[in-house]
């Protein structure tokens, strides 16, 4: 077959497999738009002071979310300070610095969208493939004169396509987010764009591993939506680490166990995600490493795909 055949053969098959999977995608882009859109416009319900508190706090925080320690040990800080002034009678106003709101903006908004844009991903991505096989339709696609690397490969791209209005709204609204509330805070809508596109990639391949090595498309989705919520449980965990960390600390327990748990949550990409939000110079690492394993679930889904037997 000719290069330009080849080409030709293979666009046409992206277009038609993005034309199916973009069908019954309007009412998650709709989900998705308004509940990210609450959630930081929720934001701006908030008082922010033009400087923060500079005091240091009278406890530390080693593990988990610095997103969550940086938010215990500012509210901590001020249950202390305002104890006199609650005593005498008086109801102290709370107002929040700035790097407080961007810490409730990484663990509200952000990791409420990448969950989202995963969840949509992951759905659209094990049914690809595990639909033709129990409709008894792969056989004909795969009779194509497309190979089977590039019938994957055209499916993998479609499927992350579909995500990129997501990963826009979600960049203008971050963006929106940091020029109207926080201007003199690190404006976090590059990182928010990269680890959304990261995260996207990931779970695509993943997905479509499921796809290929799962028999039905129900078992496919049941099986693809585990995998998301557990690497979201594995973030929350990781958000709510410092959490366990004061408690164990007020009733003087030992928190060295809290490390191995720590390093069991960046199993989840949500996890690393957060950290390059947390540190902005991590970016460049978590993306590689993210699209490191994707590539490489990309080839086993590619290699499982091209022996497997089709039925007619």
């Amino acid at each position: 077959m000719k290069i330009s055949e080849f080409s030709t053969g293979f666009l046409f098959m992206l277009l038609y497999e993005f034309k199916r999977v973009l069908k019954g995608s309007v009412s998650s882009y709709l989900w998705f738009a308004v509940l990210v859109y609450i959630a930081t416009y929720s934001l701006f319900a908030e008082s922010y002071m033009q400087s923060a508190n500079t005091e240091a706090p009278l406890i530390t925080l080693e593990y988990g979310s610095e997103a969550m320690r940086m938010i215990i040990l500012f509210f901590y800080s001020f249950v202390i300070s305002s104890a006199p002034g609650v005593l005498s009678g008086d109801v102290p106003s709370l107002a929040f610095p700035p790097e407080i709101g961007v810490m409730f903006f990484i663990i509200v908004p952000m990791i409420l969208g990448l969950i989202m844009i995963s969840k949509f991903i992951m759905k659209k991505a094990t049914v690809i493939i595990a639909r033709e096989k129990e409709k008894k339709t792969l056989f004909i696609t795969v009779s194509s004169p497309q190979t089977r690397p590039a019938i994957y490969l055209c499916k993998f791209i479609a499927v992350f396509i579909i995500a990129i209005p997501m990963i826009l709204y979600f960049y203008f609204i971050t963006n929106w987010a940091f020029t109207g509330l926080f201007p003199l805070q690190t404006n976090l809508s590059g990182v928010v764009f990269k680890t959304a596109i990261g995260t996207a990639m990931l779970f695509t391949s993943i997905g479509m591993l499921v796809s290929v090595v799962r028999s039905t498309e129900e078992k496919a989705v049941k099986f693809g939506m585990k995998i998301v919520i557990l690497m979201a449980a594995l973030t929350s965990l990781w958000i709510f680490i410092p959490v366990i960390e004061l408690i164990l600390n007020l009733t003087n327990n030992s928190t060295f166990f809290l490390m191995v748990l720590e390093k069991i949550t960046y199993i989840s990409p949500f996890t690393m995600d957060l950290m390059a939000a947390n540190h902005p110079g991590l970016l460049a690492d978590m993306f590689n490493i993210q699209l490191i394993a994707t590539v490489i679930f990309l080839v086993i889904g590619i290699v499982i795909f091209i022996r497997q037997d089709l039925e007619y």
